[in-house]
């Protein structure tokens, strides 16, 4: 039975090629209507991917094992529940939490992990007692950051974004002069899982804590490629961070993480009362735990989960943040190259001079001054090309708004046709994301389909048909019969020329 350390000192010792060679389902082939396609993932902003080696220890070092936690009378609870221990104990270590700062598996993802921070602070409570909250949060927030405060009772405060991308320092300077509240929170997204610009987190944070509020961080995006430190006490200490670890290589089925510290803990009963979270229970009374991290994860743990979520840490923190930013910092700036020279192609966040993961939300002209709608254009990269891509509006509703420049009245008349049902009236883009265990090839392919796809779109559009009530779009059988039964038939290229394109950093095949 292999322990965490010891599977963090093999990770350490692969290159990049054979993490890439380990992905899951990498190349697999389906069917779709016109023929079988190789699958090429650039999902992964909405989910990351399975991992041979994390697969292997899970198969033999926890499965063989496993047993429900909370007991260590029997060898399979007590080695479930050692494991459970030391894969928090792993994931504290790498993002620098101290004896102040609890390590709280959350539910499945990021989400979990806000609602619980809104609970530990209590702000129903206080609102209730008469106390105010202000929450200032980002411009390019997701939904599971904007909708926990507004349900909260809380004022919600949005600042703009910079001309350039990233969060407007003046503008939040003075939203924090003008709060007045009994407890101030700043609610921010690392980077935009959008556009993949990323906020200036230090220097947010020094200006949330001189003015006495909190630092909260929504790393859901960003976590799988940023670094990620709690530190001691400071002036840019942030107070809590959610993860998705689920995002990261290698996560797949991993928990959702809270790192929390004693600063955000407002409350001594469990934001979610059940069962392991009481040291005494009586037909008259009940004591719940000290510890934070068991009053907070009461009932049945996802034992096999929080594992997951060590190991995607581990697999992280063997590749080094230094080589994924080198080859993010590459893979975005031969996307942005590529694909702001197709004049059919709009990319969003592309004039931005802020730092940005290579995170790719864009729309395709139809050259009638329309657009090829974002459902059909993702349908279209995997029924032609095999890439996975994912269309809508990436759960950022009010930044989807700007960018795509809805006002007031434009949203009331689609909230309406939204409620009739016609689910193609919901506005979007295709996003995807280019990772650092693509390969050169790989990041080509993804790119050229995207300009080929730009070149002749309307013709490619044409076998299709949608149902407005699911936004689905199919392609009529007849018609993609009849249109050969590969994309090579048709003269669009199904991988680019091999050896072309982006330059190999130093970091690729081994470690920085």
């Amino acid at each position: 039975m292999e322990d965490l350390r010891s599977f963090a000192r093999r990770m350490s010792a692969l290159p990049l090629d054979a993490l890439r060679s380990g992905l899951i389902g990498n190349g697999a082939v389906f069917d779709g209507p016109f023929g079988p396609r190789r699958l090429l993932y650039a999902d992964w902003i909405a989910s990351g991917r399975a991992l041979t080696q994390v697969e292997d220890f899970v198969r033999e070092s926890v499965l063989p094992f496993y047993a429900n936690s909370h007991s260590e009378a029997s060898h399979c609870g007590r080695a479930s529940t050692r494991l459970r221990e030391a894969a928090r104990a792993e994931i504290g270590r790498i993002t620098g939490c101290g004896g102040d700062t609890h390590v709280i598996f959350a539910g499945s993802g990021a989400t979990a992990g806000i609602n619980r921070v809104v609970g530990l602070l209590d702000i129903a409570g206080r609102t209730a007692a008469g106390q105010r909250t202000t929450v200032l949060i980002g411009p390019y927030e997701h939904h599971s950051n904007i909708l926990p405060w507004r349900e909260s009772g809380a004022e919600v405060v949005e600042l703009p974004e910079l001309p350039g991308g990233g969060v407007d320092l003046a503008a939040l300077d003075a939203a924090l002069d003008a709060a007045d509240a009994d407890l101030v929170v700043g609610a921010f997204s690392a980077c935009s899982n959008v556009t993949g610009i990323l906020t200036d987190v230090d220097a947010v944070t020094r200006r949330l804590k001189a003015h006495g509020a909190l630092a909260v961080w929504d790393y859901a995006g960003g976590g799988a490629y940023l670094p990620i430190e709690m530190g001691p006490p400071g002036p840019a200490a942030k107070d809590a961070v959610v993860l998705s670890p689920h995002k990261f290589p290698g996560g797949p089925g991993a928990s959702g993480v809270l790192l929390a510290r004693d600063t955000v803990v407002r409350r001594r009963t469990p934001t979610a009362p059940g069962g392991g979270t009481v040291t005494f229970v009586s037909p008259w009374d009940h004591d719940y735990a000290d510890d934070v991290a068991r009053r907070e994860e009461g009932g049945t743990p996802n034992v096999i989960g929080d594992i997951r979520a060590a190991l995607a840490f581990l697999v992280k923190e063997a590749v080094g943040v230094e080589t994924i930013h080198a080859r993010d910092a590459a893979l975005r700036a031969r996307a942005v190259a590529v694909l702001t020279g197709h004049p059919r192609v709009e990319l969003f966040g592309a004039d931005a001079t802020a730092p940005a993961l290579p995170f790719l939300s864009f729309r395709i002209g139809d050259g009638q001054g329309g657009h090829i709608h974002h459902q059909l254009v993702t349908r279209l990269l995997s029924d032609r090309w095999g890439i996975q891509a994912r269309g809508g509006c990436a759960c950022a509703g009010p930044y989807g708004h700007r960018l795509l420049g809805i006002d007031s009245a434009g949203s009331g008349a689609l909230r309406e046709r939204i409620a009739a049902g016609d689910e193609l009236a919901k506005p979007g883009w295709v996003r995807l994301s280019l990772n650092y265990l693509h390969d050169d090839d790989e990041a080509e392919r993804i790119l050229t389909a995207i300009c080929s796809l730009a070149d002749r779109g309307t013709e490619l559009a044409r076998p299709y048909t949608a149902d407005p009530a699911t936004a689905r779009f199919s392609a009529d059988p007849v018609c993609a019969r009849g249109d050969g039964d590969t994309v090579a038939a048709r003269g669009l290229p199904v991988e680019p020329p091999r050896g072309q394109g982006l330059t190999t950093t130093n970091g690729e095949s081994g470690r920085a």
